[in-house]
């Protein structure tokens, strides 16, 4: 089992597309035990459990959070908790909330527990991540006067997980992933976004929404070919490092390839393999 970090969600900030959600870990085998009914309380395991299945059914999410939340009543300090909340919240917004205000609740509710768990271990590099991914989510889902008010703040808050952890493969996924959705005037460039993004899928190529972001990269640098290979990638993975957000994130990887290919000129060229990698 890999370490469980967050993907880099997505992030949504200044994004004019469809957001990605992101994620390590969990593999594809994840069995689901009960939590305990008796005097035995749920663990953090328990909730890893569930939410490692949520794309069976979107109200694990919700049971994951429940649960998380039952561990910090006991143990108001526990900082792995308060990061799993964090995700946990972070994935709630892009998979299951319907509404505006909905978006809002969750991504607050995910940037204040990451918040908290900074303030318990300040050098805890996923803690940080976790909270600027809240953070610009939330931006984004106010406004773009929002996004461009906590820009300094993103940017701040990603140099401190690099500097805590120069390899943490979401933090440079996002990294990349703002130079990339950023206007030129704001200091977004397709180059150093590339170089950021293929840092990420080289320590571990199974982060399904890194690979998202390559390939959007590159579609915008009309490197089509390479664009579609990362993407094939993607589809065909039988070890994504957190099977749920995979499962969600191929469909926006074969979205992609379609887009792609027509404006190839392909039309639906490997629609048909595509199909059959989706099933």
């Amino acid at each position: 089992m890999r370490n469980r970090i967050y993907f880099v969600p997505v992030i949504a900030f200044f994004f004019l597309v469809q957001p990605f959600t992101a994620l390590n870990v969990f593999g594809n085998s994840a069995s689901v035990n009960t939590p305990p009914d008796g005097n035995t309380a749920p663990t953090l395991e328990n909730a890893w459990e569930i939410f490692g299945v949520y794309h069976e059914d979107t109200g694990r999410i919700d049971d994951a959070i429940a649960l998380a939340e039952g561990v910090l009543k006991r143990d108001p300090g526990n900082a792995a908790a308060l990061v799993f909340l964090s995700r946990a919240w972070l994935t709630y917004g892009y998979v299951k909330a319907r509404s505006k205000d909905e978006l809002i609740r969750a991504f607050e509710n995910g940037k204040n527990a990451a918040e908290k768990a900074v303030g318990i271990e300040p050098g805890n590099a996923d803690a940080h991540f976790f909270y600027v991914a809240n953070l610009a989510s939330l931006g984004d889902a106010k406004g773009l006067f929002n996004s461009l008010f906590m820009l300094p703040e993103v940017r701040k808050e990603l140099e401190t997980v690099l500097e805590l952890d120069p390899d943490h493969v979401n933090g440079l996924a996002m990294t990349g992933a703002l130079y990339l959705y950023l206007p030129s005037m704001l200091g977004g460039d397709l180059h150093i976004s590339e170089v950021y993004l293929k840092r990420s899928i080289s320590i571990d190529p199974h982060v399904s929404s890194a690979g998202l972001y390559l390939a959007a990269n590159l579609k915008r640098q009309k490197k089509y070919e390479e664009a579609v290979e990362v993407l094939k990638g993607i589809l065909d993975d039988r070890n994504p490092s957190f099977y749920p957000d995979w499962v969600e994130n191929r469909k926006y990887a074969y979205m992609m390839m379609r887009r792609i290919k027509q404006e190839m000129g392909g039309g639906d060229a490997d629609k048909e393999s595509a199909d059959s990698t989706l099933d």
